[in-house]
């Protein structure tokens, strides 16, 4: 019983205050991380005229998938001909480059803009495993519609018609950025910053042509990563309910969600007595605001939780030291998921960097 107290006192002293600066942090700054959505949400990007449905079934049979999981299949129209060199140098040197893409058929961009989401879950070639473990799911390889879409800006600007190119390419960029994953919505970023590197390149760019700035797609980075902190279940109540209405939530809300449904249904076994008020908040939540694609419902209905990862993971119970293992659970519960929770959770540095250059 003293071992027990003792090592009670510790985890109090080490981990207790992690918590508490996290929860300090995100109350000090969700008011500035609703007026930067707010003002990222403004974008001409959030409001074009979109038609509803669903991309995966055309997208997810034709990328390839990540780690060699799968390749991209021989008859997809995403194949880049052998003869043409990979775009890996910056884009400005491609837009002065001899590369010829006059012989490359991008009517595949065109179908896509039949639909505003893509779900990376379902109707894919490679159904995630149950119960569904989000950090070794297989992702598409978002890289190969970044090549596709430095072919598609050079074509447009070589033609004369950089508007449809720079529509077919922030079209992608939307679609890669409704997978409602932080990591589809970073890369869709990607594209946002090839479209502008275009443009700044166009001696005299048609006036209604308007891509998304550096500094929005900056920002966009800032609120995406800062957004998993916001919503976890050991951010404050009403912080978590703030940020996941305020501004546009269109812009983190539903990859927000899924990060944190992931990281709540993980730490289930471990943290759901010690948080109970978040695991209620964010159960909430996902039911008021159902998002197009499948990911948050699945993974807060069947994701991994700690108790269930094979051992050899390296992150779940049966990895963890024998003599913690032996503990009772009812007694280190609540202060092993202090120490995971602020360990886990991205921090929001990069929104508290944007903080200083607009205070």
């Amino acid at each position: 019983m003293t071992a027990s107290l003792l090592l009670e006192a510790l985890f109090r002293r080490e981990n207790e205050p992690s918590v508490t600066t996290m929860r300090r942090e995100l109350t000090d700054n969700v008011e500035f991380f609703c007026e930067q959505q707010g003002l990222l949400a403004a974008d001409p990007w959030f409001h074009e005229l979109r038609t509803w449905g669903d991309a995966g079934p055309l997208l997810n049979a034709w990328v390839g998938w990540e780690q060699g999981q799968r390749e991209m299949p021989k008859d997809s129209p995403l194949v880049i001909p052998a003869h043409l060199p990979q775009p890996r140098v910056a884009f400005q040197d491609w837009l002065t480059s001899s590369v010829e893409v006059s012989s490359l058929d991008f009517r595949w961009m065109e179908q896509l803009h039949a639909y505003d989401h893509w779900d990376v879950l379902k109707n894919t070639p490679l159904p995630p495993r149950e119960p569904l473990d989000w950090i070794v799911t297989p992702m598409p390889d978002f890289g190969s519609l970044r090549r596709w879409s430095q072919f598609r800006l050079l074509h447009g600007l070589r033609t004369g018609q950089p508007l449809q190119a720079a529509r077919d390419v922030r079209h992608l960029a939307w679609l890669m950025f409704r997978t409602d994953t932080v990591r589809g919505a970073l890369d869709a970023g990607s594209l946002l910053r090839l479209e502008h590197e275009a443009f700044a390149a166009t001696k005299e760019p048609p006036p209604e042509w308007k891509p998304m700035s550096p500094e929005q797609v900056k920002r966009m980075e800032a609120l995406l990563i800062s957004s998993i902190a916001f919503s976890s279940i050991a951010a404050p109540v009403e912080v978590a309910r703030k940020a996941r209405r305020c501004g546009e939530p269109v812009v983190t809300r539903c990859a927000a969600l899924g990060e944190a449904a992931s990281f709540a249904r993980y730490m289930k076994p471990l943290a759901q007595d010690a948080y109970a008020e978040g695991y209620t908040v964010l159960e909430e939540d996902i039911e008021a605001f159902p998002c197009p694609v499948s990911t948050v419902r699945m993974l807060w209905e069947r994701g991994v939780t700690i108790e269930e990862l094979e051992p050899g993971s390296g992150r779940g119970i049966s990895d963890l030291p024998s003599w913690m293992r032996k503990l009772s659970w009812g007694l280190v519960d609540a202060h092993l998921s202090s120490i995971v929770i602020p360990r886990a959770t991205p921090s929001i540095r990069k929104l508290e960097d944007l903080r200083k250059k607009h205070p």
